[in-house]
């Protein structure tokens, strides 16, 4: 037995010298936008923090998608990490009025590397989508439609008037929005203020689910909680356990929500 042992103590050992150099390559990137609607961005793993430029201030908001981050890598010494950070690559393209970016890794260095994106920006008034596996989102100032797909991560949008739908495995949802919503989690909790006028909502949580709404005089209200349910707006008063429906006047503006905990509604002062 003992010379199997020794082999692999002497495996593990040289495995963990693999990968035991880091390095990194920078990145950055300046694409047109002009003539662009739709900004779909599709990344492995990496957070992401994107801001907005007015499009109606002249001279300031150029019609460009920016960006700057780095790549991370590890190695079996320094100038094979280095090398490793520097073989993937951020690929931009075009199809009409929709513009993507995404992430080309060779198999070599697959498993071997990471995106860190420090920042993005782009002109407030384009519709914005962002897939990835892994990292938190941050997105700021997007008028258009916000479409957000994230495996791991919390998730917060403060925009998205022309629509918000955000879609998270395990993760908090952070949305302030003048717009209708769809925001879903596996695990974790949902916070949603309109700031605009009352518009649709869906919200599927398996955690807490906290909703500030712009009013509540055209309502169609459907909840659903594992938790209790309190609702106080000026035309709906009510405590609950686990179901409560409400019908408040045309009663055209839906707001379903499914929840894992409790779930509170209020409404803006």
């Amino acid at each position: 037995m003992k010379p199997h042992l020794q082999v692999l103590v002497f495996g593990i050992a040289t495995m963990s010298c693999v990968f035991g150099w880091r390095g990194e390559a920078d990145l950055v990137g300046d694409h047109d936008l002009q003539g662009v609607a739709t900004v779909r961005i599709d990344l492995p793993s990496t957070p992401l923090v994107v801001d907005t430029c007015e499009p109606l201030a002249p001279g300031t908001c150029p019609e460009r998608l920016r960006y700057a981050g780095r790549i991370l890598a590890t190695g079996g010494s320094a100038s094979d990490a280095r090398a490793h950070a520097e073989k993937p690559a951020l690929v931009f393209e075009r199809d009409g009025a929709l513009a993507r970016l995404r992430a080309d890794v060779p198999l070599a260095v697959r498993g071997l590397i990471e995106f860190e994106i420090g920042a993005v920006e782009l002109p407030a008034d384009r519709n914005f989508e962002f897939h990835t596996d892994l990292g938190d989102v941050d997105v700021h100032g997007v008028r258009g439609a916000v479409t957000i797909e994230v495996g791991r991560g919390d998730v917060a949008v403060h925009g998205g008037d022309a629509g918000v739908a955000v879609a998270v495995d395990v993760g908090e949802i952070d949305v302030t929005s003048g717009g209708d919503v769809d925001l879903s989690t596996g695990a974790g909790h949902v916070t949603l203020v309109q700031d605009g006028a009352p518009r649709r909502v869906f919200i599927d949580a398996r955690g807490d689910v906290e909703l500030e709404l712009a009013a509540s005089s055209d309502l169609d209200l459907e909840i659903r909680a594992d938790g209790s349910i309190s609702v106080q707006t000026t035309t709906v008063v009510a405590l609950a356990d686990h179901r409560l429906v409400r019908r408040v006047g045309a009663g055209t503006i839906r707001v379903e929500i499914h929840a894992g905990g409790n779930v509170t509604v209020t409404e803006r002062p």
